[in-house]
């Protein structure tokens, strides 16, 4: 989490810079690059360690600021094999958009949201009780690749890089049976690692002249929302799941380029069970900073919001009769910080179509459970991790 706190700081920053400065004249179409990449990961002797990788990158520019971009990178040296989480070579390949706050004509501050996969070549799996408890096998699971950096341009067809981005990705649980017929489970979670990249690309083709920039006007801005959280729910065997939500956002333009915004969000699906900490629906409340800029038709974001997640029946009382149990539940309520990228396109003078990605990071409370009027401390644990997206049409005035 505090590479991606460091990003956010650093395109913040840079969006105080003063905007009269002097862009570059020129931009080609595409970019051609190679990188050298860390990703972090447990050796085998159960260190956290920077493993080195190379890559490839290719780029394709919308415009001057905004560019489709697409990365694959390659790290040979083997991992530990931990259940689920990692084990073995690791390939990385992501594809989203990047986009520049800043640019001078010799040096540019970026932001990037990139989805993708993430593979190991072998993980821990369990065995189905016929060759020891675990059995190493590949696993690909989805990424989601959030960070920046700068950029700085020697001449107007080379670029030098350097990239910082978390890396969170959906572990899903692993179930099966033994051979006595009893169910085995690794939960699953959302993972997150850090990822540094260091490179040179090349700008190959006809040079295009920059266009003509003009500012997207409205201060305020609203509209309904809908989105899909991947979030690991307690108590259940297959515990990731992908929960649907709807709701609204308001944002407002208090400081130039810095914007008061929030989502309301509600998902209404319950689980079959509840833990302590977690159970029913959920209902979250996200306030806090966006920036970015708004130019022509298309507007780029990162944001930092601190909230809350009130679920509705989380487990608070056990009590045992006659060989029945009855379960109480109560409302449970925890803070948690969403970091991510917004990108907005404007389809006319007064609409906005939204795109929010983000990792909704959970901080969950210690909660007391009465079992048989003795009261049990279930401590809330260590962060967790959400993958979040939201999309939503809004109007801005």
């Amino acid at each position: 989490m505090t590479g991606k706190i460091l990003v956010f700081g650093l395109m913040f920053f840079s969006l105080l810079l003063p905007a009269a400065v002097d862009a570059q004249d020129n931009y080609t179409r595409f970019e051609l690059g190679a990188q050298y990449s860390t990703l972090r990961e447990t050796n085998f002797a159960f260190e956290g360690k920077n493993f080195s990788g190379v890559g490839g990158r290719f780029d394709w520019n919308f415009t001057r600021r905004l560019a489709f971009e697409s990365s694959v990178d390659f790290f040979p040296e083997n991992g530990v094999p931990l259940p689920l989480v990692q084990g073995g070579q690791t390939i990385q390949a992501v594809f989203g958009l990047r986009a520049k706050a800043v640019q001078t004509r010799h040096f540019a501050i970026f932001g990037s949201v990139r989805p993708g996969l993430l593979h190991f070549s072998g993980v821990e799996v369990l065995a189905n009780g016929t060759a020891g408890p675990y059995i190493a096998r590949p696993a690909t699971y989805f990424v989601l690749n959030l960070g920046g950096g700068i950029e700085y341009y020697p001449s107007p067809r080379w670029v030098l890089r350097f990239d910082i981005e978390g890396d969170p990705y959906r572990i899903p649980a692993d179930v099966t049976s033994n051979s006595s017929g009893n169910t085995l489970a690794i939960p699953g979670k959302i993972n997150d690692s850090t990822r540094l990249s260091f490179g040179v690309a090349y700008r190959p083709g006809a040079l295009i002249e920059n266009e003509p920039e003009t500012k997207v006007p409205g201060n305020w801005e609203f509209g309904p929302l809908f989105s899909a959280m991947m979030i690991s729910r307690e108590g259940l065997t297959e515990n990731v799941r992908t929960e649907p939500g709807v709701g609204g956002y308001a944002s407002y333009r208090f400081y130039g380029v810095f914007y008061l915004d929030g989502d309301l969000l509600y998902f209404p699906r319950r689980p079959d069970v509840a833990g302590p900490h977690d159970g029913g629906t959920i209902l979250q409340g996200l306030v806090g900073l966006k920036g970015g800029i708004r130019r022509n038709h298309f507007g780029f974001f990162g944001k930092v919001r601190p909230g809350f997640h009130s679920y509705s029946d989380a487990l608070t009382g056990i009590t045992t009769s006659d060989s029945t149990s009855t379960y109480s539940y109560g409302r449970s309520n925890n803070f948690v910080l969403d970091l991510g990228g917004i990108v907005e396109l404007y389809p006319n003078e007064r609409s906005t179509v939204r795109i929010e990605i983000g990792d909704t990071h959970l901080f969950f409370n210690t909660r007391d459970v009465n079992v048989d009027s003795v009261t049990e401390s279930f401590d809330g644990g260590k962060m967790q991790h959400s993958i979040q997206l939201i999309v939503g049409y809004g109007w801005r005035f």
